[in-house]
């Protein structure tokens, strides 16, 4: 039989402002004295100090910086000792909320005693004791609505030890109305390509809703102008209702600009809270987030803003799985702080190799948010795949042009540090992850003509640099192009074509230009006899058209007469009148040229007016 230490209680007296020190002392049968030390009320006896049917006696020492005080002796029998019985618990009431109990000294022959009660509330842990001088009945103070609790009860019987804790009795207290409110976020604070939004809410911790939620009241605020009153019953759960992952949540269109969330029991309902909704994602680019990940922990710290900060506000931490965009509210969640804190602690199952996005907000008390800042944390980096799309484009004799797409980031295995462009003829190129954001280019320059070349791209992250994509050109030469010769001489041909007959255009159109006298034959052998002048108040001098007929004379002659102007001294008047002269008539007009080739022609078709050879 196993046997159980003896428990020895006393009373200390009057409470002392000056500490004890409680020593137990144990005479056996033998006259040996042991001591043992025990609080201020009880003490133990190990079973190994004493056996069965012996005499046992015990007393108490009391010592502090006064002195010592010892208490009675008390001499027993052990085979006398015995232990009370287990008390049961019977009821209870809820308002007061009471427990009652029956012991068993009456069946062991013994006279009632004191006993002791603990209690704790679901889910709680530990118990919360209380002192004994309690008989049969216990009435509990500062009650949760709402709310589990779990009693025990142990007594002891006059002259006997302490029984057993009983069964553990449990019993729900009473509803009330939900006093607090919500704690309600949305996932597409940094998803603005995603088609859909997640509403999500949970209930804050310590908080309690009095009673048994029935629903939740979700009113949604259109950038229309629309309302929409949702009723999210947990009696009769929608189909469209998703499931969050441990989070009560509801789908939300994207052009909603405003949510108010309550929930409601049968004894009343919470105080809406409120939660505005960008419309697309800010990103203000804040203090910089440092990160810290485990497998089941994420850490985050920062620093606080500058500016004003509504005393009331609050901070929102929250990470999102990146690629989980088709699937609101999954790989996601948030804690809410208040804005004296600087650091926050998240939990959850976070995987190898696997982006996080993780932002900072802050609240205001009417639910409007403003990003502070983000950062992508990884458990572990692993080395990056391959570039997806590398091409070379604008190909040129001593240049060339290269584009490449990205590694979208849920494939990137980690964070990153830079792009390498690679050529073999020129070393290595570093990128940083952003240089080229427009349009992901790069040009290589310092390149021969007629070369063919090969180049390479890939990524490079904490755990190191990714496989290569390549890509091959050859440079453009000045080699002979029959091709490109023959187009260059046909687009000449309309312009060579327009050059010589650029004077039947000039005719065609009006065009007349004035000649110069000073290019006709005439003047230049009257040059001798003739002191041929321009009149100064007459700089563009007009000539008159010239009609030439033409006179067979005696002697197979030739003269000519002009129809108008007076030309004198120049040819004999006789030998134009001739009789029996023929003459035949050509009317010539024609455009006249400055040009030593036209000289001839000139001579021809015009002549000087009277006034300019008699100009002396």
């Amino acid at each position: 039989m196993v046997r159980s230490p003896i428990q020895c209680v006393w009373d200390p007296g009057p409470p002392s402002k000056t500490p004890s020190i409680y020593t137990l002392h144990l005479e056996s049968a033998d006259n040996s004295v042991q001591k043992f030390n025990g609080n201020s009320t009880n003490a133990c006896i190990p079973p190994t100090l004493w056996s069965s049917h012996s005499e046992l006696t015990v007393w108490v020492e009391a010592k502090n910086q006064h002195g010592s005080a010892f208490s009675p002796r008390s001499t027993f029998n052990t085979a006398k000792i015995m232990k009370s019985a287990t008390p049961n618990i019977t009821q209870h009431t809820l308002a007061p909320l009471e427990i009652y109990w029956e012991s068993k000294c009456s069946k062991q022959g013994l006279s009632e005693g004191e006993c002791k009660v603990r209690h704790r509330v679901l889910p709680g842990v530990s118990w919360a004791e209380v002192e004994e001088g309690f008989q049969g009945v216990y009435c509990l103070e500062k009650v949760l609505p709402y709310s589990w609790y779990e009693f025990q009860v142990r007594c002891s019987c006059l002259g006997s030890s302490l029984s057993d804790w009983s069964k553990v009795y449990k019993v729900k207290s009473p509803g009330a109305a939900p006093v607090g409110m919500l704690d309600v976020w949305s996932d597409c604070q940094l998803s603005p390509q995603s088609a859909e939004c997640a509403l999500m809410w949970k209930t804050p911790p310590g908080w309690n809703a009095g009673s048994e939620i029935l629903g939740y009241l979700v009113t949604l605020s259109h950038l229309n102008g629309m309302v929409t009153l949702v009723n999210v019953s947990m009696v009769d759960k929608a189909s469209d209702q998703l499931t969050c992952d441990k989070k009560l949540c509801h789908p939300m269109a994207k052009d909603v600009t405003a949510v108010n969330v309550s929930a409601y029991t049968a004894y009343g309902a919470t105080t809406p809270a409120c939660l505005r909704i960008p419309l697309t994602a800010q990103y203000n680019r804040g203090e910089a987030l440092q990160l810290s990940m485990s497998a089941e922990r994420l850490l985050v710290s920062w620093n606080p803003p500058t500016g004003f900060i509504n005393n009331q506000s609050k901070y929102v931490v929250q990470y999102k799985q990146a690629g989980l965009l088709k699937t609101p509210a999954q790989g996601f969640d948030w804690i809410r702080l208040d804005r004296t804190q600087i650091n926050a602690t998240l939990t959850g199952q976070f995987e190898n190799y696997t982006a996080y996005q993780v932002a900072l907000f802050l609240v205001s008390p009417y639910g409007a948010s403003d990003h502070i800042s983000s950062a992508v944390g990884y458990v572990h980096q692993g080395i990056p795949p391959k570039v997806p799309s590398f091409e070379v484009v604008k190909v040129k004799a001593n240049s060339v042009k290269v584009i490449w797409t990205p590694i979208l980031l849920p494939q990137r295995r980690g964070v990153i540090v830079c792009y390498q462009i690679g050529l073999d003829s020129q070393g290595v190129h570093n990128l940083s992850e952003h240089q080229g954001d427009k349009d992901r280019s790069f040009r290589l320059d310092d390149l021969e003509p007629s070369q063919n070349y090969e180049v390479w791209i890939r990524a490079i992250t904490e755990a190191g640099p990714g496989p290569k994509s390549t890509a091959t050109f050859k440079t453009e030469g000045f080699d002979f192009n029959p091709l490109f010769f023959l187009v260059i001489f046909f687009s000449f041909i309309p312009f060579l074509l327009i050059w010589k007959y650029s004077w039947v255009i000039k005719e065609c159109i009006g065009f007349k230009k004035v000649p110069d006298p000073s290019n006709s034959h005439v003047f230049q052998k009257m040059n001798n006899q003739i002191n041929f002048c321009i009149p100064v108040e007459e700089p563009d001098p007009v000539l008159s058209h010239l009609e030439i007929i033409k006179y067979k004379l005696a002697g197979g002659k030739i003269g000519h007469r002009g129809s108008q102007g007076a030309i004198g001294g120049l040819m004999d008047q006789g030998e134009l009148a001739g009789e029996g002269n023929t003459a035949s008539r050509e009317d010539c007009y024609s455009k006249m040229t400055d040009s030593d080739e036209d000289r001839d022609d000139y001579e021809k078709h015009f002549l000087p007016t009277a006034m300019e050879i008699m100009c002396l």
